[in-house]
């Protein structure tokens, strides 16, 4: 049976594994590793080269991506362009903003969005749901990386990366707010696309954890609805 995760705390979430995150994504930049990306040529794999690109327009899209929940490849179904509000300050042109826990919410009740996302490797790109950093229906170009990464991130390509939920909210839409969970290595990436379950990210999030980093927050929610495959 899903775990079901609504009526979300304000304050900061888990903040010891958020840390955990963080220094996760610290020490894969520092070895020389990146946010991966797919799919397109002119995505860099360094941190400076994903920085500049300004977000999209924030004209409402209907699209739909691919995510993975209770063991299955669902379809999420996008009806409004996404809500990224300061504080926290964000340099990004979106500004959506990882690292910082949201202050502001478009709705009183929502659910959390896993957001995988691969650290110095670059997966199959069928395994990647939106596989070109940047480029998403309905999400941000850009994220303000700074709270993680210092400066001269604060205006990054969104990574490549896959969706996890813990509820389908019965197939009706609403607001979810990015949790962003990184990877650094494939054969934890594997694991979770063979399992498609938010307890199995759960899981390897504390028995991998040298792979697997914690929660890191972010002010970005998305809007959509998860639909059968």
């Amino acid at each position: 049976m899903a775990e079901k995760i609504r009526g979300r705390m304000t304050g900061t979430r888990r903040a010891g594994i958020a840390l955990m995150g963080v220094l996760g994504i610290v020490l894969a930049v520092a070895s020389g590793t990146a946010f991966a990306s797919s799919g397109s040529s002119s995505a860099s794999t360094g941190m400076a080269g994903m920085a500049g690109m300004s977000s999209g327009s924030k004209t409402n899209a209907v699209g739909n991506t691919k995510g993975w929940f209770d063991g299955e490849t669902v379809t999420l179904h996008y009806t409004r362009n996404y809500f990224c509000q300061s504080p926290p300050a964000s340099g990004a042109a979106s500004d959506c903003e990882a690292g910082t826990d949201y202050t502001q919410t478009p709705a009183s009740a929502f659910d959390p969005l896993y957001v995988v996302v691969p650290l110095g490797f670059t997966p199959p790109t069928s395994t990647l749901q939106c596989p070109v950093a940047g480029k998403c229906v309905d999400h941000p170009s850009t994220i303000d990386l700074s709270a993680i990464l210092g400066s001269g991130t604060s205006d990054a390509l969104l990574p490549a990366h896959s969706h996890v939920v813990a509820t389908a909210n019965s197939g009706q839409g609403e607001w979810w707010n990015v949790d962003v969970v990184g990877v650094q290595d494939l054969k934890a990436w594997n694991k979770i696309v063979a399992a498609k379950s938010y307890k199995e990210l759960k899981y390897l999030q504390k028995a991998d954890s040298s792979e697997v980093t914690g929660n890191i927050p972010t002010n970005l929610f998305l809007f959509f609805a998860v639909k059968g495959s």
